[in-house]
């Protein structure tokens, strides 16, 4: 699909897209966060030798950072753009990851980067098809 083919409307649904990942994900509505995905969505990370294959390993995923946080995971998403060529469109920004804790001025950075989900346009609207996360620190733990 080239660049000029996405419409301003096919532009903020893939927008919104990232962000209701983040909000589905760190308030646990797990059902929601599982139809972001294509069924075969495939997610890979820099630093960590496996990935995520299917909404219901990305939802695993999801869970088991809000256990390890108590419901306290936070993503926040910024410096979006769209890439757009005749063969993917892929949304490319920066995220911070927080831990905010339940104590005011005691919320811990944990980890930053940069997202690159390639998205595809479906019957039900534009899904997350493989998503690739480049972190800034060095970063080698399993989950």
């Amino acid at each position: 699909m080239a660049s000029s083919a996405l419409t301003a409307e096919d532009r903020l649904e893939i927008a919104e897209l990232v962000a209701k990942f983040s909000h589905y994900s760190d308030y646990c509505d797990w059902e929601r966060l599982a139809g972001l995905f294509t069924d075969d969505v495939v997610t890979t990370m820099s630093g960590i030798p496996h990935g995520y294959t299917g909404p219901e390993e990305q939802v695993k995923h999801a869970r088991i950072s809000a256990e390890g946080t108590n419901g306290k995971n936070r993503h926040y998403n910024y410096n979006l753009f769209i890439e757009a060529d005749r063969d993917e469109v892929v949304a490319v920004y920066m995220f911070s990851n927080v831990n905010a804790g339940d104590e005011v001025f005691k919320p811990q950075a944990v980890v930053s980067g940069r997202m690159r989900d390639t998205v595809v346009k479906t019957p039900v609207g534009w899904r997350i098809a493989r998503r690739h996360v480049e972190f800034d620190q060095k970063v080698s733990f399993d989950f």
